[in-house]
C-alpha cells in the first residue's frame, strides 16, 4: 500500500482523488494549501504526490521543488497553466514525472501515478461478480415497488460513520427480488415520528432476506455473497457542497457512485465520464411510480394495476409501458426529469454527509443517461430558488468575476443570449445592483443566472477593495 500525498486547493475534488486512490488499496492524505503540504515534508514521508500548480497560497512549482530533496515522486496538474509548455517546465525544471492538464480522466491520473512514480503493486479485490450486480439491481428496483402507505414502516437508522475505504470484504446474502416483502422486527424499529416518511432498505446492504421455503420443505440455505464496495465517509455537506460535488465529478471525468445522506434520507447518484446517467432515493415520493403520478402521466387507479405487474419482478418503468401509459421515449424524458428533481432538492442541504463509492451501475435494460451538470446546476436554480432566497444570496453589493480555474468551458454551457452577456458583464468591476441595471433579464433571472454561474464555478466574489473610481456605464 502506498502513501500518497494530493495537494490540491478544491476540497471536493481533493476528497474524490483520495477516496479513488483508497479504492486503488493506497493510504491517500490530502491538503489544500502550499504550506501545509510543505509542513509534512520529510525524507520518504509519502511514496507519491499530485500538486496542483495553482495553490492559494505559494506556487506548486514551489512544492514540486521542495518534493524531489525528499525523495517524494509527484505527478503535476493544472487547469490554468496548460500546454506544452508548462508541461516541459514543469517536468525539466521542477522535477515532475508527469503532467496533467484539468480535466482529466481520474482513473488515467492515478494510473499515471503508479506507473511513473514506481508505486508498489498492489493486490486488487477481484471486480464485483455478476451476482453483485445483480444484488445492487435489486436495491435500485426495491425502490420502485408501491407499497400501500399503511403497510410501510420505517427501518432503523443507518450508522452515521460507515468503515472507510478501503476496508475487509464482509459476507452479505441476497437482497431482496421484487415481489419479496420487506418486514423488519419491531423490536429492530425506532419509535416512529409523529408524521413518518417512508424509507426503504436502500444503503443497509448487508442487511439479509431470503424467500420464504416452501410449504414442508426444509429452511433454505444462507447463500453467501461476496461484498458490494464500502462507503467511504469522505465530508460533511455545507452550503453548496453538493453542486461543488458535482463539479468535482465532473473536472475528473470520474464513474462510479456518490452518496448524500442526511439524517435517515439517502440519496446516491451514479455517474460515467463525470456525468450523472442515474439517481435513486430512499423518500416513497421520490420513487418513479410516485414521480409519474405527480406528472399525471398515470392515474392512481392505473398506479395499482402498475404494481400488482411490478410484483411479477417488472420494473415500474416497463409496467407503465406495457400498460400504455408511457412510450419509450417519454419514459427517457420522466427518468430525466425524475433523476434532476432528486438532485436539486439536495441543492439546498446545508448538513449532512458525502461519500463515494467505486461501484459503477451495471443496471441491465436501465434508460440511457448524461446529464451535463452545468445545465443541470443553471436550471436547477431556475426552477427550485425563491426570489426571497435569491435577493439573499446574491446581495446588491456582491462583486462577481470570473474564475481562473472553472470546472466548464463556456463553449459547453447553454446560455441564452442575456445570459451570455450577463455573464459578459461580470467582470469584477460591477455590483450585482449594477448588473441588474444593465441586463434585460427580470430580476429572478439574473439572480438565478448569477447563482447558477456561481455554484457552477464559472463566477466567485471579488473580496478585493473595489476602486473609488465611480463607474457609470454610459448611463
Amino acid at each position: 500500500m502506498a502513501r500518497l500525498l494530493i495537494i490540491e486547493d478544491n476540497p471536493e475534488l481533493a476528497s474524490l482523488m483520495v477516496a479513488a486512490a483508497q479504492s486503488r488499496g493506497h493510504h491517500a492524505q490530502a491538503v489544500h494549501t502550499g504550506e501545509a503540504a510543505l509542513a509534512l515534508l520529510r525524507p520518504r514521508a509519502f511514496d507519491a504526490a499530485v500538486v496542483d500548480l495553482l495553490l492559494p497560497d505559494i506556487r506548486g512549482s514551489e512544492v514540486l521543488t521542495a518534493l524531489v530533496p525528499n525523495d517524494i515522486p509527484a505527478i503535476a496538474i493544472s487547469g490554468v497553466f496548460k500546454g506544452d509548455r508548462f508541461a516541459q517546465e514543469a517536468v525539466h525544471v521542477h522535477g515532475a514525472r508527469a503532467f496533467f492538464e484539468k480535466p482529466f480522466e481520474l482513473d488515467a491520473l492515478l494510473d499515471a501515478l503508479e506507473q511513473k512514480c514506481g508505486l508498489p503493486s498492489v493486490a486488487l479485490p477481484p471486480p464485483p461478480p455478476p451476482e453483485a450486480h445483480e444484488a445492487e439491481e435489486a436495491v435500485l428496483d426495491l425502490m420502485d415497488l408501491l407499497v400501500p402507505e399503511d403497510e410501510v414502516e420505517e427501518l432503523p437508522a443507518l450508522a452515521e460513520t460507515p468503515p472507510p475505504l478501503p476496508s475487509r470484504p464482509r459476507e452479505i446474502t441476497s437482497l431482496p427480488q421484487p415481489d419479496e416483502a420487506v418486514e423488519p422486527s419491531a423490536s429492530a424499529l425506532p419509535e416512529a415520528p409523529p408524521e413518518p416518511e417512508i424509507f426503504l432498505p436502500f444503503g443497509e446492504r448487508e442487511k439479509v432476506w431470503t424467500k420464504p421455503p416452501p410449504a414442508e420443505a426444509a429452511p433454505a440455505p444462507r447463500v453467501r455473497r461476496r461484498t458490494l464496495p464500502d462507503w467511504s465517509l469522505e465530508g460533511e455537506i455545507k452550503e453548496a457542497t453538493v453542486p461543488r460535488l458535482l463539479n468535482a465529478y465532473y473536472e475528473a471525468r470520474h464513474n462510479g457512485e456518490l452518496k448524500l445522506k442526511q439524517g435517515q434520507v439517502l440519496k446516491v447518484v451514479y455517474f460515467e465520464g463525470g456525468r450523472p446517467v442515474y439517481a435513486a432515493s430512499n423518500l416513497a415520493h421520490e420513487r418513479f411510480g410516485r414521480f409519474s403520478l405527480r406528472r399525471g402521466v398515470v392515474t392512481p387507479e392505473g398506479l395499482q394495476a402498475v404494481a400488482a405487474l411490478a410484483k411479477e419482478n417488472v420494473r415500474t418503468g416497463e409496467a407503465l409501458i406495457r400498460l400504455g401509459f408511457l412510450d419509450a421515449e417519454r419514459h427517457r424524458q420522466l427518468v430525466e426529469e425524475q433523476v434532476k428533481e432528486i438532485l436539486w432538492s439536495t441543492f439546498g442541504w446545508t448538513e449532512g454527509n458525502y461519500g463515494f463509492s467505486p461501484m459503477r451501475l451495471q443496471r441491465s435494460g436501465r434508460v440511457k443517461l448524461s446529464i451535463f451538470p452545468g445545465d443541470l446546476l443553471l436550471e436547477g436554480v431556475l426552477k427550485m430558488e425563491t426570489l426571497v432566497t435569491l435577493r439573499q444570496k446574491m446581495a446588491a453589493p456582491r462583486r462577481l468575476f470570473p474564475t481562473a480555474n472553472p470546472p466548464y468551458a463556456l463553449h459547453e454551457l447553454r446560455l441564452s443570449g442575456p445570459q451570455a452577456m450577463l455573464l459578459a458583464y461580470s467582470d469584477g468591476s460591477k455590483t450585482v445592483d449594477d448588473l441588474l441595471t444593465l441586463t434585460d433579464l427580470s430580476e429572478r433571472e439574473t439572480l438565478a443566472t448569477l447563482r447558477g454561474l456561481e455554484l457552477m464555478g464559472i463566477l466567485e466574489e471579488r473580496r478585493e477593495e473595489p476602486s473609488r473610481r465611480r463607474i457609470t456605464f454610459g448611463l
